[in-house]
């Protein structure tokens, strides 16, 4: 099957054309054929219109200027994207500074394809679908959810590559409230850790914590997660958390801190250099 789509201004329409599509042979077929066929059409137009889209973001002009450098026009080579839909692939001028070196890709830079070739959506969808379930399983949810085939390892890459804007990004985002909560009587933190084997390396603990502010009736309003990679010492989920507990304390000066944990020594030890004012609870 082949899909051309043609765009009409003057009435903000779209026109799809498919070719080599037997509808009414599919329509006599079983339903759940018929379904499966449905879902190939709208990969089929998914694929063709985000093909338009990235099109549209190419750049071409003899030369451009990045980072106070200009850049001189290559010949046009193919990229090949991976979205939601199924690759894409389509040429794109690369660009190089008069001393050669490595080449640029505006579309890339103005798409944010920078998740190997990944495309935003997919790779915000397969993030959240890894925090679920692990790799292998988001490769077989993907297959028969969306009829895109993409390898487990490829899904991991793409993973480890999210994750690490996020690291790199963290001490800028700052997660707020939907809405000003009411005021604020107990801000309760609590930490807790779990040891995991990591291939080539020995056991390390992998921690999480939580803010949570409760209102004068003992009702929860908003929480705050945090968590942190497996790590010797846990030297970066102390740093992380003090810093947005001190942030938080400092917004509702008159609530009372109440630290919760179980009874690990790090845990006493932790809430003692910090917050020795607080009441602590012990979770049995």
């Amino acid at each position: 099957m082949k899909a051309s789509i043609n765009t009409n201004g003057g009435t903000n329409g779209l026109t799809i054309t498919i070719q080599g599509l037997n509808w009414d042979a599919i329509q006599q077929g079983s339903f759940y054929e018929g379904e499966v066929q449905v879902r190939e059409l709208l990969k089929l137009i998914g694929q063709e219109l985000t093909g338009q889209l990235l099109r549209r973001k190419v750049e071409d002009t003899p030369t451009l200027q990045w980072q106070g450098q200009t850049y001189y026009r290559k010949e046009a080579s193919l990229g090949h994207y991976q979205t939601l839909y199924g690759e894409v692939v389509l040429a794109r001028p690369l660009y190089q500074t008069s001393a050669g070196g490595a080449t640029l890709c505006p579309l890339d830079i103005h798409c944010q394809l920078g998740f190997g070739a990944a495309t935003p959506l997919l790779a915000e969808v397969v993030s959240f679908k890894l925090a679920s379930a692990p790799a292998g399983e988001v490769a077989q949810d993907l297959a028969k959810s969306h009829g895109v085939s993409l390898s487990a390892t490829y899904l991991h890459h793409l993973a480890q590559q999210v994750g690490q804007i996020a690291v790199e990004k963290h001490a800028a985002w700052h997660l707020q409230a939907a809405v000003e909560p009411a005021p604020v009587a107990i801000i309760a933190t609590g930490v807790d850790g779990t040891t995991m084997p990591l291939v080539s390396e020995a056991y390390k603990e992998a921690m999480c914590g939580t803010i949570a502010l409760y209102d004068q009736t003992g009702e929860r309003v908003h929480t705050e997660y945090l968590g942190t990679m497996p790590e010797a010492g846990k030297a970066t989920f102390a740093q992380r958390f003090t810093t947005h507990v001190d942030r938080v304390t400092a917004r509702y000066p008159d609530a009372r801190h109440v630290c919760l944990g179980d009874g690990a020594p790090w845990n006493g030890e932790f809430f003692a250099t910090h917050y020795p004012e607080a009441v602590w609870v012990l979770d049995f």
